[in-house]
């Protein structure tokens, strides 16, 4: 399940709409460039078996665990000092009492060094972050990732606590793993 975290850190939920499967398109019905409805349902059958076989994931089990959490009064040049040099680039923004204000990327502080070293955090972070469940299935991440401009989303247990962070690279690799492609290296 998906929920809306604002600053207070009172959840609003988030509804995901359903997936369409069986939209057609101006061809009178035909879909997939002229094959018909043959081969519309031959892929449906194809999508069902795949997902009959994997049992249905999880966040909790593809997202990033290794996180750097920052303090909403940390100025921005203190946070730019505490993650320079590392890998991980989307940071979960924490009030004093550990509860999540907002999600920052590496280019947003980078921004906000730019415009104003002495900024705090807090004062950076949106009012309201789209968070999800550990239990959060994967057919609902891909919708929100989908419908929605982001490249993060925190992932928050029910006490409150940022657990993990799910990214569009965590969804990429868990689509190559899930269908069994290889990497040519």
């Amino acid at each position: 399940m998906f929920f809306v975290n604002n600053v207070y850190g009172a959840r609003e939920p988030y509804r995901v709409q359903e997936i369409q499967k069986d939209k057609k398109d101006d061809q009178g019905g035909k879909g997939f460039q002229g094959e018909g409805e043959h081969a519309h349902e031959k892929i449906l059958k194809a999508s069902e078996e795949l997902y009959k076989k994997k049992s249905v994931v999880l966040a909790s089990e593809i997202m990033s665990k290794q996180l750097i959490h920052l303090k909403g009064e940390l100025s921005v040049s203190e946070a730019w000092d505490k993650i320079k040099g590392h890998t991980i680039k989307h940071f979960p923004i924490l009030s004093e009492e550990g509860k999540l204000l907002g999600i920052l990327s590496e280019k947003d502080i980078l921004r906000g060094l730019q415009e104003s070293k002495g900024k705090k955090l807090k004062e950076m972070t949106a009012s309201k972050t789209l968070c999800a469940d550990p239990d959060t299935e994967l057919g609902e991440i891909m919708k929100v990732f989908s419908d929605h401009t982001v490249e993060a989303i925190p992932v928050v247990d029910k006490a409150h606590q940022v657990v993990g962070m799910l990214t569009q690279n965590d969804l990429l690799q868990t689509m190559l793993k899930i269908t069994h492609l290889k990497w040519n290296t």
